[in-house]
């Protein structure tokens, strides 16, 4: 397979957006996971306050307090299992990213190698040419 230089940087620029785009959606996982863990800390506070009673000066104000704290420790259980959710998508997020740096550096090896190569058959050609038709070459450039 024989890339030209303009194919060697087109391949190497997908490679470098793949990394930035893995870059962004492990960024934005992050954010979300962070918020998750805000809330989550957010809800245990207001859990904690709706079991102190003590306010409470009739049954009415008791049951109201009784099915706000029944609510919050729902949205407790619902939001530890999206908490969960969330930190299995960083994960594969951060796989995904590994794998795109990785892809990004093989590339960039395997290009390198691929110049190299070409610029050592360029230079094995020139040496084959006359010496008067390599002076005209050199002087071309």
């Amino acid at each position: 397979m024989s890339l030209k230089p303009k194919s060697w940087r087109r391949v190497h620029a997908v490679r470098d957006a793949q990394v930035k785009l893995a870059i962004g959606v492990a960024a934005n996982a992050m954010r979300n996971e962070a918020t998750l863990m805000n809330n989550a800390e957010r809800l245990k506070k207001l859990r904690d306050g709706a079991f102190e009673a003590a306010h409470c000066q009739n049954g009415a104000a008791l049951h109201a307090q009784l099915e706000l704290a029944q609510r919050l420790i729902r949205a407790d259980g619902e939001i530890n299992a999206a908490l969960v959710r969330a930190r299995q998508h960083l994960a594969q997020v951060e796989r995904q990213r590994t794998a795109a740096y990785i892809d990004r550096e093989t590339t960039s090896r395997l290009l390198d190698r691929a110049i190299a190569h070409a610029d050592d058959t360029a230079d094995r050609k020139a040496a084959r040419l006359p010496i008067r038709r390599r002076n005209r070459k050199g002087t071309e450039e």
